[in-house]
């Protein structure tokens, strides 16, 4: 009787600790509710999203075109020109292409070309087939497409900053080789610049999750406390 009273009191608290199921449960709710609360954040900051894609597009457009005109001129005289051109001519198309998609989001979301489209259609005896309607139904199209939009727009805003990166270097690369390194350390050091007063400046502000009231603490686990 003893040695299975013992065998018992070994097995049954682990297995019947629920403590143990919160805690394989709470980082995957955690995850899910941190991932949809950052995609409400971007929906909420879309119009800002869309300005500053757009002024960005725009200054890297007139600062490849401008540096691209004066390497031109020097012509293929040693490997970092000829690098600096080729990333330089490489990342204007990634410029025009990310701009457009941005300039067409935003215009069709100001203007409303689907409807304006679909009434003139429709005036014209063209019928829409295989359409649900419902109330929400534009709205999250439109909602849909942006997210979409911003998507590849910055991923080709990455793209196109790193090529501008790459031709801005061989440049100064051409005139110096330590310039070039130097350029990119104050690069560098630059964006920890940024990155330090951001983190420095930001908010106090603690999150806890819903299921962090049942999630035992560091302290509350500790012996003696």
């Amino acid at each position: 009787m003893k040695g299975r009273g013992s065998n018992v009191s070994e097995t049954d608290p682990a297995s019947a600790d629920p403590h143990q199921e919160i805690s394989r449960a709470a980082p995957d709710d955690t995850f899910k509710r941190t991932v949809n609360a950052f995609g409400k954040l971007v929906e909420r900051i879309t119009p800002w999203l869309l300005d500053l894609g757009n002024w960005i597009f725009g200054a890297l457009i007139a600062f490849n075109l401008v540096i691209l005109g004066a390497l031109l001129t020097v012509g293929p005289v040693d490997p970092a020109i000829i690098v600096s051109t080729g990333a330089l001519a490489l990342a204007l198309p990634a410029d025009a292409a990310g701009f457009f998609l941005l300039r067409l989001v935003a215009d069709l979301k100001q203007v409303g070309l689907e409807e304006i489209a679909a009434k003139a259609f429709q005036e014209v005896g063209f019928t829409v087939e295989n359409q649900v309607p419902s109330p929400g139904a534009p709205e999250s199209v439109e909602k849909r497409r942006t997210r979409i939009v911003l998507r590849y727009s910055y991923t080709l805003l990455a793209v196109s900053i790193l090529l501008t990166l790459v031709g801005m270097t061989a440049a100064l690369w051409h005139m110096a080789w330590w310039i070039g390194v130097v350029f990119v350390a104050m690069l560098v050091a630059g964006q920890g610049v940024v990155f330090g007063a951001i983190v420095s400046s930001g908010s106090t502000t603690t999150w806890r999750t819903p299921a962090g009231a049942e999630e035992p603490g560091p302290a509350r686990d500790a012996p003696g406390t």
